[in-house]
């Protein structure tokens, strides 16, 4: 029995200084996060002083980015045994800090991030330094999924019915699902059966305790009519608790999920921190790619097929500097054309979010970061939370929508980037937040009108491309309204009697846009639209990205509008196929990270039926 004790003890004292360790290696990382400096170009990637082209090898599948799509492509394509992959990453490894979800926010202004900013703009980000909003896309292996909020939502069946009528046979919801369910290995008790897989590498789970708040907003948005339900099942339209890729308290990226059990195979290659920055072709066949290593370039052949899966900002870059896109815009540039294809970059799709601070007068625990990692390790929140995600609202403001508003709560955390930082913002807007008392609720637009564009600013790789977002600039002012309606509907929320029960009230934290809200406005209970001004203010100012950019290689029949045709094979091109964000036709009404997920697979699966004898 004392030999027992003694070892439970020294159980006990090897555990904590264990723990203690980890807690030093956040905040060592936390610190060094905070003096990483945002890279303005990629010259650091792609500078050489060797004029050698090296052997970089030949493969049977070349596949450019190791991010969501390129993680699921590299894992099924892999399990013929007779094919060779090639996976190339940008980025490096990724690290134990980036598996905890709650500190999401500081990935995106780390090392493991391109360092984007969007081009000035006209009708948003006026509240940026230089009318410029961030634009975090991940560099690491995993891609934005090691840097994302884990968000694991599938967007509405109308969406996919939609894809396919637009000229995509086979890509209608119930032609998705199966792909949606062959990846899900889904951990919740509470769903709609028949729309889940449970045997799947990507786990979908809830987090918990929830939040002292949770209760009363669930309440709250069943008072005016709003239902829990299966976000991903049967019905959309409702709330739930955010589901996530999350397993036990460990995010699911594409990497951990699914290259980290397939990593060994002998048939698959991954290199990482390799710059591709050109393409090669043979008429319209695919022969490799050029990537620069190390300070070297390194020429790598194909045989079967040549896949870009470098996401919705860094494919068109590619592609474009490989001499296919707009014809008129290559030849301005002094870049070889190699085939015109107009929708390289255009059609740029994206979900603007403003974030509403609301405050109560219930309070949670104050902890600090040691004390949550001490829950984290337990698996319990706040850092259980991607992103402080923690209820998530899919809504229809009009009848003629399946769903155009999102809706999404966040928690605040004791420890975060300052978003002046984050957001390159020129204002702590959230500066009077109150830890303790606050939530905030983030408003998404998930239908937007508004199209932006992904061009190049030079043929030289070094230079960043240019994202030209254009929130809200559609002509009828539709989209900003939709937002400005979506506010009234999160007012009208916190007006139900739950959130009375809690004082729940708006904090006015839009800076520059204060002279816009009169007192008389505010003693008439906002009454005819007197505060629409100061939230279009609001609007045009604060409203940033929710990392949903897509379309900028869209899918469909015609080579003048579409980049792709419904297997993701380029137009014009006979072995040359892109599948990543930038194929989705239109954005869907949720988070697009399942969705890439699905399309990866999907697109696997006619690869290996089109070129493989071994598979049925």
């Amino acid at each position: 029995m004392k030999h027992l004790i003694l070892l439970l003890l020294l159980i006990e004292i090897i555990t904590c200084d264990d723990f203690e360790r980890f807690c030093d290696s956040v905040v060592n990382r936390i610190n060094e996060i905070n003096q990483h400096v945002r890279a303005t170009n990629n010259s650091y990637m792609y500078s050489t002083n060797d004029s050698t082209i090296y052997n970089g090898g030949s493969y049977d599948f070349i596949i450019v980015g190791g991010g969501s799509a390129g993680s699921v492509l590299a894992s099924r394509l892999s399990e013929i045994n007779d094919w060779s992959i090639l996976l190339v990453e940008a980025g490096g490894f990724k690290d134990n800090f980036s598996d905890i979800p709650g500190l999401s926010s500081f990935l995106q202004i780390s090392d493991m991030d391109w360092g984007y900013l969007t081009t000035p703009q006209k009708h948003c980000c006026l509240g940026m330094k230089n009318n410029q909003c961030v634009y975090p896309r991940g560099k690491v292996i995993g891609g934005s999924s090691t840097i994302n909020g884990l968000v694991y939502t599938r967007g509405n069946k109308d969406d996919f019915d939609e894809w396919e009528k637009l000229g995509n046979p086979g890509w209608s919801y119930k032609d998705v699902l199966p792909y949606f369910i062959k990846s899900e290995r889904n951990d919740i008790e509470k769903i709609d059966k028949g729309y889940h897989g449970f045997y799947g590498p990507l786990h979908v789970n809830l987090t918990s305790p929830s939040d002292v708040t949770t209760e009363y907003v669930k309440k709250a948005f069943n008072n005016i009519g709003v239902k829990e339900v299966d976000v991903n099942g049967r019905q959309q339209l409702g709330t739930s608790i955010v589901p996530l890729n999350i397993n036990f308290n460990k995010r699911c990226s594409g990497y951990n999920t699914f290259i980290t059990p397939i990593e060994k195979r002998r048939n698959l290659k991954i290199l990482l921190n390799a710059f591709v920055f050109k393409l090669i072709f043979n008429k319209n066949e695919a022969k490799g790619i050029l990537y620069n290593k190390n300070g070297k370039i390194y020429k790598a052949t194909v045989k079967k097929e040549l896949i870009l899966s470098a996401g919705a900002v860094n494919t068109p870059q590619i592609l474009m500097l490989s001499g296919i896109g707009p014809e008129e815009d290559l030849t301005k540039l002094g870049i070889d054309v190699i085939h015109n294809l107009p929708g390289v970059g255009a059609h740029l799709q994206d979900h603007p979010h403003l974030f509403i601070p609301i405050r109560t007068n219930i309070t949670r625990d104050n902890s600090n970061l040691a004390e949550d990692l001490k829950k984290y390790v337990h698996a319990k929140t706040p850092l259980t939370r991607g992103l402080s995600s923690e209820l998530i609202s899919f809504t229809k403001l009009t009848e003629d929508s399946h769903s155009n508003i999102e809706l999404l709560t966040g928690i605040p955390s004791s420890i975060s980037p300052n978003p002046k930082q984050l957001y390159n913002s020129k204002y702590n807007t959230m500066s009077d937040l109150n830890i303790t008392t606050d939530f905030l609720m983030g408003v998404i637009l998930l239908k937007p009108l508004s199209v932006g564009k992904v061009s190049l600013k030079s043929k030289n790789p070094s230079d960043f491309p240019l994202i030209d977002i254009r929130y809200f600039s559609d002509q009828q002012n539709i989209d900003i309204n939709t937002m400005y309606e979506s506010i009234k509907y999160v007012m009208k929320l916190i007006q139900t009697n739950e959130m009375r029960k809690i004082n729940a009230s708006y904090i006015s934290q839009q800076r520059g846009c204060e002279h816009l809200l009169s007192n008389e406005c505010k003693i008439s209970g906002y009454q005819n639209d007197c505060d629409k001004n100061y939230w279009h203010c609001a609007i045009r100012r604060y409203s940033s990205t929710t990392y949903h950019p897509v379309g900028t290689a869209r899918m469909g029949p015609d080579p003048k509008y579409h980049v792709v045709d419904h297997t993701c094979m380029v137009h014009y091109f006979k072995n040359f196929r892109i599948v990543d964000a930038s194929v989705i036709p239109n954005i869907i009404s949720g988070h697009i990270n399942s969705v890439v997920y699905m399309i990866a697979e999907k697109i696997s699966d006619i690869i290996k039926v089109s070129l493989s004898d071994k598979y049925e």
